[in-house]
């Protein structure tokens, strides 16, 4: 994971991190009370009377999410302070986001620890929003139909045009291996993984509105099905650096 380098950077971290107090997912809602309960050096701010708290070592990662917060457990504030002191200055104690920290606890019925606390103060744009968080993009994203029919209903699915001119460019390109695990369908199946492989795109394209030119060979990636699920697990998706490093971490335990 990457260290933050702007404060637009920490500010989709803190949005994110505010979300996951309302989210459909108990594991999110969950993760929210328990490291604001734990945490000890927070970015605080406020927008239209609401409260964002969110603590150093998830504040400062790019793109961070639960899901790599959890892959990438190793992960502590002494790294993510120092970066996020280069771009908002050093915290400090700060009695009314403390007030407004305890209040919140109480609110939720947390206890939260007994230590000092310290606070780094942003300004979050007037459009700021709040609302339901996505818990990664279910099955695989690249083998998604527009209809699913059973026995007694028809279901709409949504789904974003793929171009296949785009895929086969991407694969002839980067080949039939998958880009996170090296795995070849041909290699294990024989004829029938024969040019087997799901693409992903490096940039979702659900997070880009209307049609728009792609380029197959920087923007495509080639991934087995299962790396591709798990790209997906989280939302921004992991990296494909991301996800090899997860599976180095636990080769190497």
């Amino acid at each position: 994971m990457q260290l933050v380098t702007t404060k637009d950077q920490i500010v989709a971290n803190i949005v994110l991190f505010e979300n996951y107090q309302s989210s459909s997912n108990p594991v999110h809602r969950s993760y929210f009370c328990e490291r604001l309960r734990l945490g000890k050096i927070f970015v605080f701010a406020v927008n239209d009377g609401r409260p964002f708290f969110c603590p150093s070592r998830f504040a400062g990662y790019e793109n961070c999410t639960v899901e790599k917060h959890q892959a990438f457990s190793f992960k502590n504030g002494s790294i993510t302070t120092p970066a996020i002191t280069r771009l908002l200055g050093a915290a400090a104690e700060d009695n009314e986001a403390e007030k407004t920290y305890l209040a919140l606890c109480s609110k939720l019925g947390l206890t939260p620890s007994a230590q000092t606390r310290t606070y780094w103060r942003i300004e979050l744009p007037q459009s700021t929003a709040s609302g339901r968080v996505s818990p990664g993009e279910p099955g695989f994203p690249d083998e998604v139909d527009k209809f699913v029919e059973g026995a007694t209903k028809r279901v709409l699915v949504n789904a974003y045009e793929r171009s296949p001119l785009a895929r086969l460019a991407c694969l002839v390109h980067h080949g039939y291996n998958c880009s996170v695990c090296d795995f070849n369908f041909q290699a294990a199946y024989g004829s029938i993984g024969a040019k087997f492989i799901h693409v992903h795109h490096l940039t979702p394209i659900s997070t880009v509105a209307g049609q728009h030119k792609i380029n197959p060979v920087t923007e495509m990636r080639p991934v087995c099905p299962n790396c591709h699920a798990m790209l997906h697990k989280s939302d921004p998706p992991f990296t494909i650096e991301e996800l090899q490093q997860v599976m180095q971490n636990i080769n190497d335990t």
